[in-house]
């Protein structure tokens, strides 16, 4: 948590940067006519980029519908595979599976 006077430096950084945003000067000349150290100016100009960051960012709560899952069957083969076979499978090919699978268990 910043200190009290950590809050009214920052304020007063911040200001700045908001006043040179407003301003035609470059950084460079806008830190000449106020007496601010231009590295410390460049400072503050990325924690405000930061700052506006984190204030636009917001929890967007998103639509969405739940899908019901379809009726299924779930067959396990030995301790290495697990099957969710939809209850409108086709016999053929679990047959084909399961023979390729049975031996490998």
């Amino acid at each position: 948590m910043k200190s009290h006077i950590g809050q009214k430096r920052a304020a007063w950084w911040l200001t700045h940067v908001a006043q040179w945003r407003q301003s035609d000067m470059s950084k460079a000349g806008y830190c000449t006519k106020h007496s601010l150290n231009l590295s410390s100016f460049r400072y503050w100009m990325r924690k405000s980029s930061t700052a506006t960051m984190d204030v636009s960012a917001a929890i967007v709560p998103l639509p969405f519908t739940l899908v019901p899952k379809l009726p299924s069957i779930s067959l396990f083969v030995g301790n290495r595979y697990a099957l969710d076979i939809p209850a409108d499978f086709d016999e053929a090919a679990l047959a084909r599976l399961l023979s390729v699978l049975e031996p490998r268990c």
